[in-house]
């Protein structure tokens, strides 16, 4: 990794994007505990989940995944928690993660179990609004 001053130093002209992460299912590991925060516009709270890719599964082209290097890459998804989203939370966490939501246990309870779990995340391409980039985004999470 580049360190603060090499990257300054670099010509302008040599800084890209990064790519997004090729479409399909990885199989990724919960990395870390959940990150509180809030939306810029609507201040929604949410939860940040980063998930460690493992490796890819057969649906992810091969070439490119080999090309970014995808064992190991970060991907980040946010769980909004609102009273009309937190059965997706609670989905994640029981059915995906398998974590136990027993003798009636909270989402706070549960969410502490969530680091280190190993999920399915299927990843979609997304346009930017004005049209000029593609990000990869979380279109799915399932049980490994």
């Amino acid at each position: 990794m580049a360190s603060f001053e090499e990257i300054l130093k670099k010509p302008a002209t040599e800084i890209k994007p990064p790519p997004a992460y090729p479409v399909g299912t990885y199989h990724c590991l919960v990395d870390g505990p959940l990150v509180p925060g809030k939306t810029s516009k609507a201040q929604t709270d949410f939860l940040k989940v980063k998930y460690k890719v493992l490796s890819p599964l057969a649906d992810v082209d091969a070439v490119q995944a080999v090309e970014q290097q995808m064992p190991g890459k970060i991907i980040e998804q946010d769980f909004y928690i609102t009273d009309n989203a937190a059965w997706r939370f609670k989905e994640f966490l029981v059915d995906h993660l398998g974590i136990s939501d027993a003798n009636g246990r909270s989402l706070e309870q549960m969410l502490a179990e969530a680091p280190g779990k190993q999920v399915l995340v299927k990843l979609r391409h997304e346009l930017s609004p004005d049209g000029k980039r593609v990000y990869h985004r979380v279109d799915s999470t399932a049980h490994v």
